[in-house]
């Protein structure tokens, strides 16, 4: 009988008895990653051994009886030469007489074996083993047929998402329902992408969470979905019970129109007409979450699922039971109910039974520098084999104006290879962040950063983010530069949360630290003096002369959204700066809208009451006027590449970090340089994701320059290939990124290599043209201030937007919707060749094809959704 791995998956978590599996692997290379998930399953028998020698496997596979056992043989020619083979046995009967399930008949451990053993095992026997004995006492002998009668009980949720609202809203079902009496085992949850449609037929109930992307479609994550269920119409769905929740706003297309009528919640009706179609019954009203509610979804979600779970017979369970995080709350109510900050973020972070945090505090890790993210490239997989996502967690540096010195650098690149995925990502907010932490690092990753003297106070969340100030050392005297991040540094500590909940969660150790912040054995809860009991609205930036309104963020097809460049709005002397910043927070925390978070930023603010009434209210608490703003000229944003000698005689010598990814031999080529320049250098994040070296002796600088040539890194315009290259930039995006609706950081150098092809045939490959591109319209890559601007729609397909100046003062404007990679290259082929041909002298890309037509200049940026195309 030849069975697929999906059918041999669903018997070992059913936990057949009666089921051995034989693999042979015959051809190179050999993965052993099916049989070591194999295990996560708990009561299974794993090996993996060679064909000519199988050892006891075999032998104790066949006397194996308490579950189903899965033996993989490799022939000697397939893994010959492979040296992360690992010959082994995991025998849980060994466990039960107290020694070690797992055996390895090697020295050599794989190097995927051996991180399954230390952060995923533990997920597998935890709940085998809290189940009482067979001859336990009556009330665990009770408990234990409760459990198994709500086994027979099973509900699966299935959602659409790309903001993550409709995931939240099916992990609130979920959640209840476990901890209404349904087995954990028997409550399945994930994307309707990962969900097969053929066996919609044998599910006794589906609740579906579907979200709304672009004109009525489905987000990423369903539209496979129903698109594979639309083409099955021999598909009987007679005995399926379903319900439906849809998401959208109802003013999307403008107030009281029909295309928004049309298209509001569409998918979710669309879904609901198809299932009635096909037989499906369906179990209550289909519900709807508008945006346009005061509270966005939560209003028509509270009133649904309240009927929900009074059918399903959970709506007297308590869903913050059991360690959970409770249904789904606004992130206002999360801030106040949380304790400036805590919520149970030090618990949560310290059970080794999952790899995620509860919902709630998702929301507030954020304002401690962290994001919770799984691996999108493992999703489908993983769901369909019932089995957590990969979840790890993103941790994000405070560096105000980028600025550290040769040791810290060292200790981050030891916390990359220790805790991280072995890389360091340069953000476009001038710091670090280190992705893929396991859960239980993350504690050890921040106290690693604080020994440095680094902290991620305020990297993330509705705070004062980091803040920011020029990298360049050609610029200004060395006197200067050191001056301006002083005051950087200034801004940022006046700013800070004052909550202790960062230190108690994260750096704290021992009983003998717990007691010094603790009050007759509770822990103190302080109200912020900036920022009071629910900070921001959403978060915010400042500077010298005095910009506000600034933003590039905004949500596909809404048109209550839209990028905005700041307002000028006077200026300050230094010493002024912080309380400066201190009056324009406090404006933003006390009239920023917090009923919705897509209008929640200080960019709305300043576009709904005018930058002159902002200014009024500045100048109000500051209890004097703003100077007039001093003039000035933009000239270049891009980096500095190669050497520049300051006034006092060092070196300052400006590289070039593709996307910012630190990686492979330049991480080498850059720790080397670090450890020749400690107690003396200095680094410098730039805001396109590149570095500068600084401060380095005319003794060193040959020492310097031999390292960048040995290990070819890019720092000169010799060494840095094209101006596309000099200029590109783009946010993280796939596979960690949740809110991504395609490729950025991964593919946007692909696309830039296909580019300067064209760009050498029309001989402009050396002009600096800036290019950036996105995920999705969150724009971390700032990509509507691209001269060439590529924002995400689906996988593989992007808005193009053109237009935008070489210096950061004008928008771009959308040129040409989803287009894929060839189109791209087409569209800019003959443009890339007029201007080669035509272009004025000295004159920039961007100036350009607005000057030529091809593109409308776009001089405001509420004008973002109406300015015609050309």
């Amino acid at each position: 009988m030849c069975l697929s791995y999906f059918q041999v998956h669903s018997a070992l978590q059913q936990g057949c008895g009666q089921l051995a599996v034989l693999l042979v692997a015959s051809q190179s290379p050999v993965s052993q990653l099916e049989v070591l998930r194999a295990m996560e399953y708990g009561g299974v028998y794993v090996a993996s051994a060679e064909l000519e020698n199988p050892g006891e496997c075999l032998k104790e596979a066949a006397s194996y009886t308490a579950g189903p056992s899965l033996v993989l043989l490799a022939e000697a020619a397939a893994i010959k030469g492979d040296e992360r083979w690992t010959a082994f046995r995991y025998d849980p009967r060994r466990e039960d007489a107290g020694g070690c399930a797992f055996v390895t008949d090697s020295s050599r451990v794989r190097e995927e074996i051996q991180g399954f053993l230390s952060r995923e095992s533990l997920l597998t026997l935890i709940a085998k083993k809290s189940l009482p004995s067979a001859n336990a006492g009556e009330a665990e002998g009770g408990a234990l047929s409760e459990g198994l009668a709500a086994a027979s009980k099973t509900v699966t949720v299935l959602y659409s998402s790309d903001t993550g609202h409709a995931e939240e809203c099916a992990k609130a079902v979920a959640r209840q329902c476990r901890n209404g009496g349904y087995a954990g085992s028997a409550v399945r949850c994930g994307t309707m992408d990962s969900f097969d449609v053929g066996a919609l037929a044998s599910e006794p109930l589906v609740v579906f969470c579907v979200a709304t992307a672009g004109k009525g479609e489905f987000c990423g994550n369903g539209r496979n979905f129903f698109q594979k269920l639309s083409d099955r119409s021999d598909l009987a769905l007679s005995d399926l019970k379903y319900c439906i929740f849809g998401l959208g706003d109802s003013h999307y297309w403008g107030k009281g129109t029909e295309e928004s009528k049309f298209n509001f919640a569409k998918p979710a009706r669309d879904l609901d007409n198809l299932l009635e179609k096909m037989g499906a019954q369906r179990m209550m009203p289909t519900g709807f979450g508008d945006d346009q509610d005061v509270d966005q979804y939560h209003t028509g979600f509270a009133e649904w699922k309240g009927q929900l779970f009074s059918r399903l017979g959970v709506d007297k369970a308590d869903a913050a039971g059991g360690g959970d995080d409770g249904p789904v709350k606004t992130d206002e109510q999360i801030k106040v109910e949380t304790k400036q900050l805590r919520g149970s973020m030090k618990e949560s972070l310290d059970d080794i039974t999952t790899g995620q945090i509860p919902f709630q505090d998702t929301k507030l890790i954020k304002s401690h520098g962290s994001y919770q993210q799984d691996d999108r490239d493992l999703r489908e997989e993983r769901q369909k084999m019932g089995v957590e996502n990969a979840f790890s967690f993103m941790i994000r540096v405070r560096l105000p104006g980028g600025f550290c010195t040769a040791e810290q650098w060292i200790a981050m690149d030891d916390i990359c290879q220790n805790f991280a995925n072995g890389t360091l990502k340069i953000t476009t907010r001038q710091t670090w962040q280190v992705h893929g932490v396991l859960k239980r690092d993350v504690k050890n990753t921040m106290r690693a950063m604080n020994k440095a003297c680094m902290d991620t106070v305020a990297a993330c969340g509705d705070v004062c983010r980091n803040v920011l100030c020029t990298s360049r050392p050609d610029v200004c005297s060395k006197e200067l530069h050191k001056e301006i991040l002083h005051y950087t540094y200034d801004i940022h500590d006046h700013c800070l949360p004052r909550s202790g909940a960062y230190h108690e969660i994260f750096l704290m150790q021992g009983d003998e630290m717990a007691e010094k912040t603790q009050i007759m054995g509770s822990t103190p809860v302080e109200e912020e003096p900036l920022y009071g009991l629910t900070y921001l609205p959403r978060k915010f930036k400042a500077g010298f002369n005095v910009a506000v309104g600034g933003g590039l963020g905004f949500t596909h097809n809404n048109q209550k959204t839209h990028p905005r460049l700041a307002d000028v709005i006077g200026f300050c002397k230094p010493g002024q700066a912080k309380y400066v910043c201190e009056c324009i927070l406090t404006v933003a925390r006390d009239f920023g809208d917090r009923t919705g978070r897509k209008h929640a930023r200080v960019k709305y603010t300043v576009e709904d009451y005018g930058p002159a009434w902002f200014k009024e209210q500045v100048e109000e608490r500051l209890g004097y006027p703003l100077e007039a703003a001093k003039p000035y000229t933009l000239e270049h944003r891009g980096d500095m590449h190669g050497w520049v000698k300051a006034n006092d005689g060092t070196w300052s010598c400006g590289l070039l970090i593709p996307i910012g990814r630190v990686k492979e031999s330049s991480r080498v080529c850059i720790r080397k340089i670090a450890e020749l320049l400690k107690g003396e250098g200095g680094f410098r994040m730039t805001c396109n994701q590149s570095l500068v070296l600084e401060n380095i002796s005319e003794a060193k600088k040959p020492m310097v320059q031999k390292l960048l040539d040995e290990y070819k890194v890019m720092h000169s315009k010799e060494t840095t290939v094209s101006g596309l290259r000099r200029n590109m930039v783009a946010c993280v995006a796939l596979p960690t990124c949740p809110l991504a609706f395609a490729e950025a950081e991964r593919y946007l150098p692909t696309l830039v290599e296909r580019l300067e092809a064209v760009a050498d045939k029309c001989g402009i490959q050396q002009d600096d043209i800036v290019i950036r591109m996105t995920g999705c319209p969150n724009s971390c890559g700032r990509p509507s201030m691209a001269e060439i601007g590529f924002i995400g729609k689906a996988p593989g397909t992007y808005n193009m937007y053109m237009g935008a100046d070489f210096v950061g003062k004008r928008l771009n404007t959308l040129y040409a919707e989803s287009v894929s990679e060839d189109e791209i290259i087409k569209i800019l082929t003959p443009i890339f060749g007029q201007y080669a041909k035509e272009k004025e002298k000295s004159e920039r890309f961007g100036d350009f094809v607005v000057r030529k037509g091809i593109i409308k200049e776009m001089k405001n940026g509420r004008d973002w959704w109406t300015t015609p195309e050309v």
